[in-house]
């Protein structure tokens, strides 16, 4: 791999990181110590499952429990694949995107 390659991939990580603590800084600035890495490192957790496409079954619980808290949430198993399905629509025939 090249240096130049390298210093991209760094950057795109670091452009990631920046706007992970950008999207909530009260959360990020009124935290100390090692509870902050945590919420942190969790946030990053969350945007990489969700730039491969890998959805967050517990944002889901939390929002419905505040949003909707009249409707009975999904099971995982069923969220998961609502979210497949929502991503690889195959109704009508065919795939129109490839799951690979």
């Amino acid at each position: 791999m090249r240096l130049k390659d390298q210093i991209q991939r760094k950057l795109a990580l670091g452009k990631i990181i920046k706007f992970t603590v950008l999207a909530q800084p009260k959360k990020f600035l009124m935290l100390n110590g090692i509870k902050t890495i945590q919420v942190i490192w969790q946030r990053l957790q969350q945007s990489f499952r969700l730039m491969v496409g890998v959805p967050d079954y517990q944002t889901y619980l939390t929002h419905m429990a505040k949003h909707h808290p009249d409707l009975e949430p999904m099971d995982s198993k069923t969220f998961y694949r609502y979210c497949v399905d929502a991503r690889y629509p195959s109704a009508g025939g065919g795939m129109k995107k490839c799951p690979c």
